[in-house]
């Protein structure tokens, strides 16, 4: 399965999770990486996503995270 990855370090919700959304219709098939700068970013989407994904949480530095769909 081939890995796509979504960087969304330069937007603020709720640009973050209209990119997100066109990012996950994009590539259905595809293992999904979602790069998002802020932990207030990383909540919200984080609690929309939750709903139908399970998702796995890595923190990168101190203000970037990696999200990864499931």
């Amino acid at each position: 399965m081939k890995k796509k990855v979504l960087d969304v370090t330069d937007y603020k919700c709720p640009m973050t999770f209209l990119k997100t959304k066109e990012f996950i219709k994009l590539n259905i098939n595809h293992k999904k990486i979602i790069l998002l700068k802020g932990k207030k970013d990383l909540e919200l989407l984080k609690n929309s996503l939750e709903k139908n994904f399970k998702l796995k949480v890595i923190q990168k530095n101190d203000d970037i995270f990696e999200m990864e769909l499931l």
